[in-house]
């Protein structure tokens, strides 16, 4: 995508890797794939992969494979002025804010505020930097768990910027694509790595920028994701609605395979045999997407036809008597109803398959 736009070079606000020391495997493939790019990769450590003592960035298996296959990648461990002429591009400056630990107490924005402009009087200046924004961030986005709580650190204020001096900042952190100040954006993930939080969260994009000296960036999303993830919520008011969310399925995720993930939020009521249905539906999903991640709060009861399928069975007077004491069960609504429930479904899958 870069090359069709005809960028000079890529910026990664941070977190390339997702860990300070990732596999030996994950850092090969990083950087083999950095190197196929064939322009510039500008890179800053985030705080999942920071630049601090023992990180990935000085150990030496890293810095040979960077050199064997990815001679295009710089990482920024300073935060010092990076003149783009030192890569063989023409003007502009990359102003870096690696996070040199997982959390930092202060802005690492903090040393541009003193800085003297003066050498780049006509050249774009560029802010490279990895953190969350006052009133915004993962904490205030709801964008955490269990792996990733909220810390009151890596705070960025972009208000305290000297105003003029810069044209764009390029930021990481949030994992969606969100403008959060007049020069700027978090570009997002160029792949998703989540079901969406909310109906306006986007990412699996890149943002292609054009920094000028003193203008305002010209910039616009490029969608880059392969991974598709989808949310549907679905209600069972009879059992012809099972069919209608087959139908919904067909057109969400048609004839792909290994593509996909789905949350699947499901509720209502269905028969036995519906549920049966339900079930073999669910089994396939579950082959062909990549994650089926469930919420199904779908009751089961037997209709009437059901019901006497089991318990008028004259030839199995057995069967008769566990369905009706089942039933029974299930109507006291004791508190062994939703465990009956799963034997009357279990066993009307067995005596209709004989």
């Amino acid at each position: 995508m870069a090359r069709e736009q005809g960028a000079a070079f890529i910026v990664v606000a941070g977190d390339l890797f997702d860990s300070h020391q990732p596999t030996r495997a994950d850092v090969s493939a990083a950087c083999s794939a950095i190197g196929a790019l064939g322009l510039p990769v500008l890179v800053i450590p985030g705080n999942h992969d920071h630049g601090g003592g023992g990180s990935l960035w000085q150990e030496s298996y890293f810095l040979e494979e960077c050199q064997q296959l990815a001679a295009n990648l710089t990482v920024l461990l300073e935060r010092a002025p990076f003149e783009l002429s030192r890569i063989g591009l023409p003007g502009g400056v990359l102003l870096p804010c690696p996070l040199l630990r997982k959390a930092e107490p202060v802005d690492p924005t903090a040393w541009l505020r003193q800085l003297d402009f003066s050498p780049w009087a006509d050249q774009p200046r560029i802010v490279l930097a990895h953190g969350s924004i006052q009133g915004f961030g993962s904490e205030d986005s709801g964008d955490t768990d269990d792996e990733n709580p909220p810390v009151p650190t890596n705070r960025i204020d972009l208000s305290a910027l000297p105003a003029g001096e810069i044209d764009y900042i390029a930021l990481g952190d949030w994992h969606g694509l969100k403008q959060v100040g007049a020069r700027a954006w978090y570009a997002g993930c160029h792949e998703m790595d989540r079901f969406p939080r909310s109906a306006d969260y986007s990412s699996g994009q890149v943002l292609v920028v054009q920094a000028s000296r003193g203008a305002m960036p010209e910039l616009f999303p490029v969608p880059t994701g392969g991974i598709r993830w989808h949310q549907l919520q679905h209600r069972f008011n009879s059992d012809a609605d099972l069919e209608r969310l087959e139908d919904l399925l067909r057109d969400l995720i048609g004839p792909r395979s290994n593509q996909d993930l789905l949350l699947l939020e499901l509720d209502g009521s269905l028969s036995l045999a519906a549920a049966s249905r339900l079930q073999d539906l669910l089994e396939r999903l579950e082959a062909r997407l990549l994650r089926l991640k469930r919420r199904d709060r779908t009751s089961v009861a037997p209709d009437a036809s059901e019901l006497r399928q089991l318990t008028e069975r004259a030839g199995d007077p057995l069967v008769a008597r566990v369905a009706l004491r089942l039933q029974q069960l299930v109507e006291q609504g004791a508190d062994q109803g939703e465990l009956a429930r799963m034997a009357l479904r279990e066993l009307h899958r067995a005596c209709v398959s004989r």
